[in-house]
């Protein structure tokens, strides 16, 4: 279900058919907010789903836009930032952060 989870979509080119998605289940996530516009999205699971997470980001060039939709509430506009490095902790779960930063418009 959509309201469960966390979809990130990049576009690669005109309409839906250069779009890619990564789907993550919400127990996963969590999304920290920085000062200026910046967020922090924590990720935590088994190696398999973080490398599929790390495939998906990995493409990415800094500041390339994409969409971030939380819960099915709406796309809202990012540029990537960057990615950490995969850490492991003693609970045999990986962890991961990618850092964005909202893409504002002025009027």
């Amino acid at each position: 279900m959509v309201e469960n989870n966390v979809l990130f979509t990049k576009n690669r080119g005109n309409g839906k058919k250069g779009e890619e998605t990564l789907i993550v289940d919400d127990e996963h996530v969590t999304i920290q907010s920085r000062k200026g516009g910046s967020v922090v999205v924590n990720f935590r699971g088994s190696k398999d789903e973080i490398m599929k997470i790390v495939d998906f980001f990995q493409g990415f060039n800094e500041v390339e836009p994409l969409m971030l939709n939380i819960a099915g509430s709406g796309d809202v506009d990012h540029y990537f930032r960057g990615i950490s490095e995969i850490a492991q902790n003693e609970d045999d779960m990986y962890h991961i952060r990618v850092t964005l930063q909202f893409l504002s418009t002025t009027v």
